[in-house]
C-alpha cells in the first residue's frame, strides 16, 4: 500500500489560500450599537417598539427610535464618535442604523469606519460629521429624497411635508431627490429648497439671513465637537454588553 507523498500545508499557505477565498485574514466585526444624549434643554420623547419615555442628558438611544422634541427644545446627539446631530425645538428623527466597523485582530484604533442613518420626519437638524483617518458615513432620508455626507462635512436641513431646505457650511453636501432627478450637491456657503425647478444651488452670501443662520451653525458645531471631548472618545460600544448595544 502506497503512502501518499502529499505533505501537509504549512500555517502561511494556508493562510495565503484564505485570503484568496475571502480577501482577507483579518475578520471585520460590524455591530448595531447605540446613540447618547450629551446635552438637553427643555424636554424630549424617546419612542421605541410602541412605548414612550421622557429622554434626558446621558439617555442612550437605539435604531428603530423616535426621538421628538418640544417647542422651544434643544438636544445634542452623539449617534457614533464624529457623527453628531443638534435637534431643534418641534422636531422628529427616527434612528434607523447607528454602526461601527472594527478590526478583529487590531488593538490599536481598531475601529475602521462609523456609519449612521437617519430620518428626518419634521424640524430642523444641524448634523457635524468630524475629520477623521476612519470612515465616516452619514446618511438622511426626508420625504424629499436622501442627504449623503462624509469626513469634514457640517450642514443644517430643514423638513416639513411641503419641502426640504439645506444650508452646507462645510464640505460638500449631496442631494438625491426622491423623484430620480439628477443629485444635487451643495458646496460650503450654498444652499438649495426642494421641491424646486430646478433646484439650483445658490450662494449663502446672496441671502442675508442664510448669512446669520452660517455664523449659528458654525456655533453649534463647535458646541457638538466640544461636548464630545466631554463625553471622552472612550466610547467604545462594543465592550458594552448587556446593556442594549
Amino acid at each position: 500500500m502506497k503512502r501518499s507523498s502529499r505533505l501537509p500545508l504549512p500555517s502561511s499557505c494556508l493562510c495565503l489560500l484564505s485570503l484568496l477565498a475571502l480577501g482577507s485574514c483579518r475578520p471585520l466585526f460590524l455591530r448595531e450599537l447605540a446613540g447618547t444624549i450629551l446635552a438637553l434643554e427643555g424636554e424630549a420623547q424617546g419612542t421605541r417598539a410602541g412605548n414612550s419615555i421622557a429622554l434626558t442628558k446621558s439617555s442612550w438611544v437605539h435604531p428603530g427610535e423616535k426621538i421628538t422634541t418640544a417647542a422651544g427644545a434643544r438636544l445634542d446627539l452623539l449617534l457614533v464618535p464624529g457623527v453628531l446631530v443638534a435637534l431643534a425645538g418641534d422636531t422628529e428623527i427616527e434612528i434607523e442604523q447607528l454602526r461601527l466597523a472594527r478590526d478583529g485582530n487590531e488593538s490599536v484604533n481598531p475601529m475602521t469606519s462609523r456609519e449612521a442613518k437617519i430620518q428626518l420626519r419634521r424640524g430642523t437638524l444641524v448634523v457635524a460629521v468630524g475629520q477623521s483617518q476612519k470612515r465616516s458615513k452619514m446618511v438622511l432620508q426626508t420625504g424629499a429624497g436622501t442627504v449623503t455626507v462624509f469626513n469634514l462635512r457640517t450642514f443644517q436641513i430643514e423638513a416639513d411635508e411641503k419641502r426640504t431646505r439645506i444650508l452646507s457650511v462645510r464640505g460638500k453636501v449631496t442631494f438625491a431627490p426622491a423623484d430620480g432627478g439628477p443629485l444635487v450637491r451643495l458646496g460650503a456657503g450654498y444652499l438649495a429648497e426642494w421641491p424646486a425647478n430646478p433646484a439650483v444651488p445658490q450662494a449663502a452670501l446672496s441671502d442675508p439671513g442664510a448669512q446669520a443662520e452660517v455664523s449659528e451653525i458654525l456655533r453649534t458645531e463647535k458646541r457638538l465637537f466640544h461636548l464630545q471631548e466631554q463625553f471622552g472618545f472612550s466610547f467604545v460600544p462594543w465592550h458594552r454588553e448587556d446593556k442594549g448595544l
